[in-house]
């Protein structure tokens, strides 16, 4: 899986000095933001969801956002992403993706799927965007390169606001 951190020190410039990030100040310095540079075949075998990207982060509490463009030329397929904290589903999202005059019905060849979620943990954890789909195929779909995981930290989850 090939890929690239921000974090707020590094977001404000990409290569080339383009901005990643178009506000200076939407990160803070305990925020990350992962992006792949290439794109992430998925499995061929239906209800295997395969690791799109990843980020470990220290204990605390956590509000998770993912964004990932799902692409299949096979019959369309309901496909899945979820966001992981550790082994838990924290949020999640589905799409049909593939041809729509053949497979599951009704489809696109491309669609972005965008899902969060939050969490807060007492050690370090890996949270990670996972997508598969339903139905085994000859050929797997792909995540286009860019998918995206932003992991802000919240000190106030979970406590009501006054």
């Amino acid at each position: 899986m090939a890929g690239s951190l921000l974090t707020a020190s590094s977001a404000a410039a990409g290569p080339g000095g383009t901005s990643v990030v178009a506000e200076r100040n939407l990160t803070t310095s305990q925020d990350v933001v992962r992006q792949t540079s290439s794109g992430v075949l998925l499995s061929t075998t239906g209800g295997v969801p395969t690791t799109v990207i990843s980020e470990t982060v220290p204990a605390g509490s956590w509000v998770v956002s993912s964004n990932a463009t799902l692409v299949s030329w096979e019959p369309s397929d309901y496909t899945r992403c979820t966001l992981y904290a550790g082994e838990t589903a924290v949020g999640g999202a589905t799409s049909m993706i593939g041809n729509a005059s053949t497979g599951a019905g009704s489809g696109v060849y491309a669609a972005t799927t965008a899902a969060q979620g939050a969490f807060s943990s007492a050690g370090p954890t890996t949270v990670s965007l996972r997508c598969g789909h339903d139905t085994t195929r000859n050929r797997a779909p792909y995540a286009d390169p860019g998918a995206t995981l932003w992991i802000h930290r919240s000190d106030g989850l979970g406590r009501p606001k006054r």
